[in-house]
């Protein structure tokens, strides 16, 4: 009997730990981010400055206490498919860069500042290229997103984060747009005109005095509020395909509706910057108001 006792115990402790765990978060003392990397977690957190590949006779990171096993029909893997992750390709819009981020395209380049999907939301792979990236998690299947579940490190990733009661302030010596959740009237004030629209009117254009010195561009007409349909989430985005930059589409959630706001940036800030986005000095070079080439 002792002896069946020892044995037992003994493969207690040899055998893999299961532990709960999803690609990019800590499982102990590990986080898998590929099919056969991963990285060392220290008080649950990551340390995201060494990768760590696993050998070739046992490729698989796992979620268990064992790290890397060999490929087999029983070995759960700690990461989904990432293949996936931060692709742009032809015309994308937008490229999934985690399971509920994305970025924009630009010449297949993309974007080092994500965006984030409002609450039980996650991001399609297939619908973010054609600027719809947003879908709810009952939607989802698993073939069509980027499994990756990313930290919040400011010091490593920009990230917008913006929730559908958040107020929000565009401060600037020369107009002032104020958008909080209980008033229901937007407006947008300037030296040279004030407008003022009700929240009966679902989109909202205000106009303002903008030098366009610096050289011609071209801001293609769109839906609005089909645009931010798609996007489904709340903040400042560049108008697809826009040269001219001189306007912005500011999405807003109203009465569990999305609806969008085109906006002019101010004369002291009179472009306005994909890669931050925000209005700036400086014309973006490239279309959909981006620096990225």
């Amino acid at each position: 009997m002792k002896v069946f006792m020892l044995i037992a115990v003994l493969v207690a402790l040899l055998a893999p730990a299961v532990v709960n765990a999803s690609c990019g978060q800590c499982t102990d003392s590990h986080s898998c981010i590929g099919e056969r990397e991963f990285q060392i977690c220290f008080d649950g957190v990551r340390d995201q400055t060494v990768n760590y590949t696993c050998p070739d006779d046992s490729p698989i990171c796992t979620d268990y206490g064992i790290i890397c096993l060999a490929n087999g029909t029983d070995t759960k893997r700690g990461c989904g498919d990432v293949s996936k992750c931060g692709i742009c390709s032809g015309t994308d819009v937008f490229a999934c860069t985690s399971l509920t981020t994305f970025a924009i395209c630009n010449n297949g380049e993309v974007s080092a500042s994500q965006l984030t999907c409002s609450n039980d939301y996650v991001c399609s792979v297939s619908k973010a290229g054609a600027g719809e990236p947003c879908i709810t998690r009952c939607d989802s299947t698993d073939d069509d997103i980027c499994d990756l579940i990313v930290d919040t490190d400011s010091s490593t990733t920009e990230t917008t984060t913006i929730s559908p009661n958040t107020t929000v302030t565009e401060p600037s010596t020369n107009s002032t747009v104020t958008e909080p959740s209980t008033i229901t009237t937007v407006t947008e004030t300037t030296p040279n005109s004030t407008v003022t629209e009700t929240s009966t009117i679902t989109t909202v254009t205000a106009t303002e005095t903008i030098s366009t010195t610096e050289g011609t561009g071209t801001t293609p007409s769109f839906n609005e509020v089909v645009y931010c349909q798609g996007i489904s989430s709340m903040g400042r985005y560049p108008i697809p395909n826009d040269t001219a930059c001189i306007s912005y589409i500011y999405c807003i959630l109203k009465g569990g509706n999305w609806a969008g706001l085109l906006y002019n940036c101010p004369t002291d800030r009179p472009f306005f910057d994909a890669d931050i986005f925000n209005c700036g000095t400086v014309r973006p070079a490239y279309a959909n108001c981006t620096n990225l080439s």
